[in-house]
């Protein structure tokens, strides 16, 4: 593309160059999240006993909206689209307890009557807490389709060797930036695109058009072609003319969204906490496996039954299935699924490798097939929906797993993990996790290793939270389940 029609090409692609509109789709969708949370707790208390509150004054309180937008304002909730996901929830959650609470206590104050009232506000707490982070999930997957969704972005790169990033940026719109170009240092020759993207080489005219256009946001990635003392004058130009830029550095494995500034006598260095090696935050990650675990109590009981029946009326053999895998501290455990395979898998299995060269390189590649002979047809609809995993709440309950953590593997998958194996192993593998919600069984073992490692590095309850958020999602698509 020439640099004189890479204007008439951004304008037909990209609304705007602003992320105003797309801050103000996030804060209608919270004002709403937030009335249904309180008509979610007026319907609670409404259920235990009709005489305590009138179910249908809720919407009466929408009086105190305003008090949420000017909260969240401050809290830079908006426009919000650049956030990282555990921190946008932290922000989420402490925000609207601040306003539940503080509406509660003026309720209760007024008058006597009204304590009811104040408990419905506190019970939208922790209703809210996970509403909200799913709401703008489900509201960034519609309103990316859409032309004025997110920022468009200048991507700078020094050759194309790791793809990674931008490929994830164009199958992922809903993370709010959008390539609107790359610069790329050692472009390709004859090449003038890369996914449907302009590939420019840097220089004054191309620049000048992007400072026309009033692009605010550019991305520098780093490769494993290490920027140069050359670059020096790129780099001092991208910070001076761009109200927003992101670094990612090549190093992959070394990446945490907590690292703290330090001081010594002038030097400065960061700092970063394994917060899954404290007692405390494991007591915390432990209390809420036991909360989330009476509230699935319920319905795992009701589809356990359903999907017992189902296996026994159309495969013979045991409902339940248990697989030697490694847990915390290399300790081997039991992890429990409903049987989704024939009783015969390993014979068949055994026999594919044998007489399939294609099917073994798969199998050697990521220790899965993508269309599984063993699978039955019950099976491949508890595989889909995930249901087949419902049996390991009993290894959460006894302690060798938690809700959220690496997913547990094999022995012999333990070699794809290489030095970084003892680091994931120090914590308890997971229901779910980042593997879980960035592709599943679509994700390589390279890329697995990178989302365990990342989980630890950056462990907090809000983490958690969006993870869980996010495995409803996924579930709910049945991408990557196979």
């Amino acid at each position: 593309m020439q640099t004189q029609n890479f204007k008439e090409w951004f304008k037909n692609r990209f609304r705007s160059t602003s992320s105003f509109l797309s801050g103000f789709m996030l804060l209608c969708i919270d004002l709403i999240v937030i009335m249904l949370s309180i008509g979610t707790s007026f319907f609670i208390i409404n259920l235990i006993n009709r005489s305590f509150i009138n179910f249908r004054s809720f919407v009466m309180y929408w009086v105190y909206l305003p008090a949420f937008i000017v909260v969240f304002y401050m809290a830079k909730l908006y426009p919000g689209i650049m956030l990282s996901p555990a921190d946008e929830i932290r922000r989420l959650a402490i925000s609207s307890t601040c306003c539940f609470v503080g509406i509660a206590i003026s309720i209760a104050v007024e008058t006597d009557n009204r304590i009811t009232i104040s408990m419905a506000m506190l019970l939208a707490v922790p209703i809210s807490i996970f509403a909200l982070p799913l709401g703008r999930q489900l509201s960034r997957g519609f309103f990316s389709k859409f032309r004025f969704w997110g920022v468009p972005a200048v991507v700078y790169v020094k050759d194309l060797a790791d793809r990674m990033v931008i490929d994830r940026l164009v199958n992922h719109p809903e993370l709010g930036y959008r390539p609107a170009i790359i610069l790329c240092s050692n472009k390709p020759k004859d090449t003038d695109y890369y996914l449907d993207i302009p590939l420019m080489n840097p220089n004054k005219e191309i620049t000048q058009v992007i400072k026309n256009l009033n692009i605010k946001a550019a991305i520098i990635i780093e490769t494993s072609a290490v920027f140069t003392e050359e670059d020096e004058d790129l780099y001092t130009q991208i910070m001076q003319m761009y109200r927003y830029t992101i670094y990612i550095p090549f190093n992959k494995y070394i990446r945490s969204m907590s690292s703290s500034v330090r001081d010594f006598n002038g030097i400065l260095g960061f700092s970063t906490t394994h917060n899954l090696t404290k007692l405390s935050e494991l007591f915390l990650k432990r209390f809420i496996d036991f909360v989330l675990l009476l509230i699935a109590a319920l319905p795992t009981l009701l589809i356990t039954l359903f999907v017992t029946i189902a296996i026994k009326v159309t495969s013979p053999g045991p409902i339940f299935y248990g697989h030697k895998r490694i847990g915390k501290n290399g300790k081997t455990i039991n992890v429990w699924k409903f049987r989704s395979m024939v009783t015969n898998s390993q014979e068949v299995l055994e026999k594919i490798l044998a007489e399939d060269p294609a099917r073994k390189e798969e199998w050697e590649k990521d220790r899965k097939f993508k269309d599984d002979p063993r699978v039955t047809k019950i099976g491949k609809f508890l595989r889909n929906s995930s249901l087949d995993e419902l049996p390991q709440l009993w290894n959460i309950l006894k302690g060798d797993m938690s809700f959220i953590g690496p997913r547990p593997v094999t022995e012999d998958e333990l070699e794809k993990y290489g030095q970084h194996v003892d680091f994931i192993l120090s914590v308890r593998p997971g229901l779910s996790g980042m593997w879980q919600i960035s592709g599943r069984s679509d994700t390589g073992y390279e890329e697995r290793v990178m989302l365990d490692t990342f989980y630890i590095q950056n462990w907090s309850i809000w983490l958690d939270i969006w993870i869980i958020v996010k495995t409803i999602w996924v579930v709910l698509k049945g991408k990557g389940a196979y």
